[in-house]
This record gives structure tokens, C-alpha cells and sequence, in this order.
């Protein structure tokens, strides 16, 4: 009786867990409950003779109260079996299963995208994650690898791992590698997006946000958020972000390359924006973006002075100067980018605005231009063009 009971009682909890199946269960053990179902059935009708000769083996002796005896104890525990494991898997079991799953599908989405990143990076030219404004700027060269790094930002596994991120968010329930990895690819799309970039901006910035806010001490992520806040015109607020995390031991030097730039956006600080950009080209000599930034910085101070004396020129100021020298030492270094200089940063409200006449600028632009004939070469744009 003892074997009996518990035997019917393993059936009844067989059962049980095929009936309580659901999910991913529904395509495996689903099909084997249908198919048991209609087995059951058939086999309890065609075999009902077989049955109870199987009962009565567990049957002490003959006659009809052993049978009887046999066959309730088969029910009354192949029933108890079966509501135990029910009620398990509905009250517990299946509830443990779901969040194990939901876990485990985190986990696997955010190892994707992990690899996605890790595939971007490498993939990622160098100058672009010092940051610029736009993709074009670094890839103009090599249209196919900008479509590359595109198609890998935007691809199935990354949107579906953002779905996912988005729900666990509104749940609460976003850990640091997850909300770190949803950040570092908003952060990248921005750089994409043609037209209006604001809401990728502000999806970039949240998720930056709730990273630092579980990693404070994070280096690299604050410099990124300044970045977003200078391209939402914040440039004061990203100056403050930026001059916080240089008081760190820790903080990369790259920090001074970024306030260089970010300055020449708040007038009253441009000998602070020249000190940044200095104190970098002292470390790294061999630079590219520094000396257009100081380059940039004398010029608005030439212009500014101009604006205030009422001229047109000045051909013995100083920081008229100091904006020639610094320019001059830029394009020795990436004369590519004279184009940029002669015909973008003279636009009204540029930095050199002022210099359309200037002569020595005019030589300066006009020799190290190339010719139209002449194809592109790559090289790195510097990394903060003045707007």
C-alpha cells in the first residue's frame, strides 16, 4: 500500500506540472501534455481490464475489498499528487520560474549588448570618442564604415535590448551593467541622428543619469553627459560637470581637451579655455584638436575687441596674434581642415568671424587648401569644431 501510494502520488504530480505548464514550457512540455491527454484517455477506455489487473498486483490477497481498496488508495493519492504540484507550481514554482527567466533573459540581452559595444568600439575611430557633433566629420572618408557602425547601433539584438531596458526601468528593477550598456549606446546613436537630435539627446542623458547615479565615481560617463549637455547648449552646466570630475585624481586627461572646448562657448572664461587647452598640448604635444582651440579662443577675443574699439582691423593685436600662431600650428598638423576653417568658421558668429578680410588669415586658409581635383584623405577632424 505504501508502494501504491506513492506511486500514485508521483503520477498525480506528473500530471500536475504537465497541466501547470506554461511560457517557453508551452512548446516543449506542451505537446506532450496534449499528446498525454489524448493517451490517458484512449488507454483508460481500451485498457481498463489491464488497469485493474495492474491494481491488484499491489493487492495482499484475493477478492473484491482489495481491489476496492487498491483502486481508491490509486485515486485518493494520484488526486493529492496532482493538486499538490498544481498548487506548487501556480503559488510558487511557476512564480520563481518567471522571475529566473526574466533574469536570465536580462542577463543574455545585456551580454548581447555588451558584445554589440565591445564590436563598436573596436570598430569606433579614435577621434570619435573624444567626441564631435557628427559622424560625418570622422567617416566622410569611408562612407561603408560609417553604414557599419550605424547598422551595428541600430540592429535587432540593440533595439530589443533597449525594449528590455525600458520595461525593467519602468519596473525598478535596472542594475548597473544593464543601465551602464543602455547609456553608452544611446550616448553613441546620438551621433546618427540627422535633423532634430534633441530626444535622442534627452534618452542619452536619463539613462547617463541613472548610471552615474549608481556608479558616482564613474569617470568615464560624467565626461559623456557633458557632452550631451553641450549638445543641448547647457555649456555652462557641462563646464561645471567636467570642472567637478577634474578635481579627481583619477579623471582622465582628456577632461582639460573637453573644457578647452566647451569654454569657448561662455565668453567671460575664454583665458580658462585657453588654460585647459594649454595645460593638454603640454601633456600631449602632438595633439590636433588643442591648438584650434586656442586658436579659436584668441580669435574671439580679437573679434571682441574690434566689436569694442569700433574696427575693422587690428593688425598689431596681440591675441590677433596668438590666434594666427595657434591657428597656423592646428593646420601644420591636420591641413585637411583648412576647408572647415575658411569656409565654416567665418560664418557670422564663428569664432573668426572677423578674419574673412584679415590677410595673413587669407594666406593662411587659402595655401594649405586643396585642390577640387584632389580626393579626400583620411584624417582625423579635430575633436570639438567650434559650431
Amino acid at each position: 500500500m505504501a508502494g501504491l501510494g506513492l506511486a500514485a502520488f508521483m503520477v498525480g504530480c506528473l500530471v500536475g506540472f504537465l497541466f501547470t505548464s506554461y511560457g517557453e514550457e508551452a512548446s516543449t512540455v506542451g505537446k506532450v501534455r496534449d499528446w498525454l491527454i489524448g493517451g490517458i484517455t484512449g488507454l483508460t477506455i481500451a485498457k481498463a481490464g489491464a488497469i485493474k489487473g495492474l491494481l491488484l498486483t499491489f493487492a495482499a490477497g484475493p477478492g473484491p475489498r482489495e481491489f476496492a481498496l487498491t483502486a481508491s488508495a490509486a485515486i485518493v493519492y494520484s488526486v493529492l499528487g496532482f493538486l499538490f504540484m498544481f498548487f506548487q507550481r501556480e503559488l510558487i514554482l511557476n512564480v520563481m520560474l518567471a522571475q529566473s527567466r526574466a533574469e536570465r533573459g536580462k542577463l543574455e540581452g545585456s551580454k548581447e549588448a555588451g558584445q554589440v559595444i565591445q564590436r563598436f568600439l573596436v570598430k569606433l575611430p579614435a577621434s570619435l570618442l573624444s567626441g564631435v557633433n557628427s559622424i560625418d566629420e570622422i567617416t566622410e572618408v569611408n562612407a561603408e564604415e560609417a553604414k557599419g557602425l550605424k547598422d551595428l547601433l541600430y540592429s535587432e539584438d540593440v533595439d530589443n535590448f533597449l525594449k528590455q531596458a525600458e520595461e525593467a526601468a519602468n519596473g525598478g528593477a535596472v542594475d548597473w551593467d544593464v543601465a551602464s550598456k543602455t547609456a553608452y549606446i544611446y550616448y553613441y546613436r546620438t551621433y546618427f541622428e540627422k535633423g532634430d537630435k534633441q530626444p535622442s539627446v534627452d534618452k542619452a542623458r536619463e539613462w547617463i543619469l541613472r548610471a552615474l547615479n549608481m556608479n558616482p565615481l564613474h569617470v568615464d560617463l560624467p565626461m559623456k553627459y557633458a557632452d550631451m549637455l553641450g549638445a543641448s547648449d547647457e555649456y555652462e552646466a557641462a563646464v561645471a560637470v567636467l570642472e567637478t570630475l577634474a578635481t579627481r585624481p583619477e579623471a582622465p586627461m582628456a577632461v582639460k581637451l573637453y573644457l578647452g572646448y566647451f569654454l569657448l562657448e561662455v565668453p567671460s572664461r575664454l583665458n580658462d579655455a585657453i588654460r585647459y587647452s594649454q595645460e593638454y598640448l603640454n601633456l600631449f604635444g602632438d595633439d590636433q584638436n588643442a591648438p584650434f582651440n586656442i586658436a579659436c579662443a584668441y580669435a574671439q577675443m580679437y573679434c571682441e575687441e574690434l566689436r569694442s574699439a569700433k574696427k575693422a582691423s587690428d593688425l598689431g593685436s596681440t591675441t590677433r596674434s596668438k590666434a594666427i600662431e595657434y591657428l597656423t600650428e592646428g593646420l601644420k598638423r591636420d591641413p585637411d581642415y583648412a576647408e572647415t576653417v575658411r569656409t565654416k568658421w567665418t560664418e557670422k558668429g564663428e569664432s573668426f568671424d572677423c578674419f574673412s578680410s584679415d590677410p595673413d588669415f587669407q594666406q593662411l586658409v587659402g595655401t594649405t587648401s586643396k585642390s577640387p581635383n584632389e580626393g579626400p584623405t583620411p584624417s582625423a577632424k579635430p575633436s570639438f569644431p567650434p559650431k
